[in-house]
């Protein structure tokens, strides 16, 4: 089996498109490998580099087969895969619905729950601080968001857990950093059962205040429809009621 891969394909994408597909690499980094770590700090040139990219985009599909080849089902080591999906995938689901403010991309959607995940590993005491500061500062480098669209609500995401792949008859479990680069693990068991709690005072301390904009690049995210005003984003994230939505032709669907 040979995976191809052309790089030079990325130089035909608008740049804001790139920042997308950076969260499953900077996602591999925090949780899987310094060596790449140390590619996306040393980096100081422009994201669309293609020698970079070109570094980058081996690296993560070398740890994807690494890990897939030893647990092809994702139960152990391959856990990694769905570090930051926990919490990113009701975040992202949240940001589709009519009437959203911010329609995040997946990859944008993977950083937040990134730093949510962080938040919830010192929480629990298998990593200290320093873990979320570099989470944040790596996701900012990379044009990543790093706090949850204000027009969503600790309870919406809360409700949206159980359909997740790492939801169990017990609850949420959760592969967690107890040092960047590396998972926690007990005898080989990456995914940690989690409290309710525990995760929504983690999302309560990620959700961005009111007003704030966030610029997504979802299907119909701010990135998408340029046409949408900055005055438009503040007058309608001006809204009282988090999570609420809007209605009527009125809405604007991006952020």
């Amino acid at each position: 089996l040979k995976i191809v891969v052309d790089p030079d394909v990325l130089q035909t994408l608008d740049d804001w498109l790139l920042p997308d597909g950076m969260g499953e690499i900077v996602k591999h980094a925090l949780c899987q490998d310094r060596k790449l770590l140390k590619m996306l700090d040393d980096h100081d040139g422009p994201l669309a580099d293609p020698d970079f990219l070109e570094r980058v985009v081996r690296r993560t599909i070398e740890l994807k087969c690494q890990v897939i080849d030893i647990d092809p089902k994702e139960k152990r080591e391959a856990v990694v895969l769905v570090y930051g999906h926990t919490l990113g995938h009701p975040v992202e689901a949240i940001s589709h619905r009519p009437g959203s403010l911010c329609c995040l991309s997946h990859g944008q959607a993977v950083a937040i729950g990134c730093v949510v995940a962080a938040r919830v590993a010192v929480k629990m005491g298998l990593c200290d601080a320093f873990v979320i500061t570099r989470t944040v500062a790596l996701c900012r480098k990379y044009e990543l968001p790093v706090q949850i669209p204000a027009d969503q609500s600790a309870d919406r995401i809360m409700a949206k857990l159980p359909y997740n792949k790492t939801w169990t008859k017990e609850g949420t479990v959760m592969c967690l950093l107890e040092g960047v680069g590396r998972l926690f693990n007990v005898d080989q068991q990456y995914l940690l059962p989690v409290s309710d709690a525990v995760i929504r005072e983690a999302v309560v301390e990620t959700m961005a205040p009111p007003g704030t904009v966030i610029r997504g690049a979802g299907s119909s995210g701010f990135l998408r429809r340029n046409k949408v005003s900055h005055n438009d984003i503040l007058e309608v994230a001006d809204k009282p009621v988090p999570g609420a939505g809007w209605s009527g032709d009125g809405a604007v669907h991006s952020c």
